[in-house]
């Protein structure tokens, strides 16, 4: 018979590490480290990974809706994606959460650092999606709405501008993958170190003398809103800017701030 070899986990207080912003008896609120896969038998191959280390936390019986390889996960972040993501321990809460999601009814709060000067300080980016027929597991914008194309709306509104970059919050309307960074990338603002979804020659190259190097797409999930499945109440959580983030974000401001903005005020 198969042997299933045990779920990798990450080393307890190592930074791929998740931590618990909130935890009852139906499901948690987690912190994901950028670089922790979600669950196994993704593109990437194996690895430590969100389902591995609940499996490790709850032991057996975590609601498996959405394939066997991915206990108790409810919606994925990309795995260079940092922040917070929802999981369930039981059936109710997991089936209660996918209807949120479903319905459109959870709200999910993003900060991106974006190569590039947006056209407006807040605009709403409504491309549909498709998968990329020459890029295995990746997706492009279409015209199309032939079936396997889907619809995909992100609002997005400037915090911070410098010269040549810009700090943003998205809120994706929808949850498509990869939606976040190929949106921006449309609208030739691709985010900064990430591999795939870029614009022209974008690379390392262009970030200033000196500049913190990216070692994965700067997109980190802020926060998530929705209503407890089981108590009916109104949840918020967020989770600070992780530190590379913070660190490009301080030297940008430093090095190349906007040459609009007199005096940074």
């Amino acid at each position: 018979s198969m042997v299933i070899p045990p779920p990798e986990i990450p080393e307890p207080g190592s930074p791929l590490e998740p931590s618990i912003l909130y935890e009852d008896e139906a499901l948690a609120v987690l912190d994901k480290p950028a670089g922790l896969l979600m669950h196994p038998n993704t593109p990437h191959g194996p690895g430590p990974s969100v389902a591995g280390w609940l499996e490790s936390w709850k032991g057996d019986g975590l609601p498996i809706g959405q394939g066997a390889e991915r206990p108790g996960i409810v919606h994925r972040l990309d795995r260079g994606t940092s922040g917070v993501c929802l999981v369930a321990f039981e059936t109710e809460a997991f089936e209660g959460l996918l209807a949120q999601f479903a319905e459109r009814e959870i709200r999910k709060e993003y900060r991106a650092l974006v190569h590039g000067r947006p056209r407006f300080v807040s605009d709403r980016i409504q491309r549909r999606l498709e998968p990329d027929p020459h890029h295995p597991g990746r997706v492009h914008t279409t015209k199309s709405t032939r079936a396997g194309t889907r619809d995909a709306i992100s609002d997005y509104k400037v915090l911070e501008t410098f010269d040549g970059f810009a700090h943003l919050r998205v809120e994706p309307r929808t949850g498509r993958k990869h939606q976040v960074r190929v949106h921006l990338a449309s609208e030739k603002l691709p985010i900064l170190g990430d591999p795939f979804y870029r614009v022209g020659n974008f690379g390392p190259g262009l970030l200033p003398e000196g500049c913190p190097r990216p070692t994965r797409t700067l997109l980190h999930a802020h926060a998530i809103a929705f209503q407890h499945p089981l108590t009916g109440e109104e949840l918020t959580f967020r989770t600070g800017l992780p530190e590379d983030m913070a660190e490009i974000l301080e030297f940008l401001a430093e090095a190349v701030p906007d040459p609009g903005r007199e005096g940074g005020a």
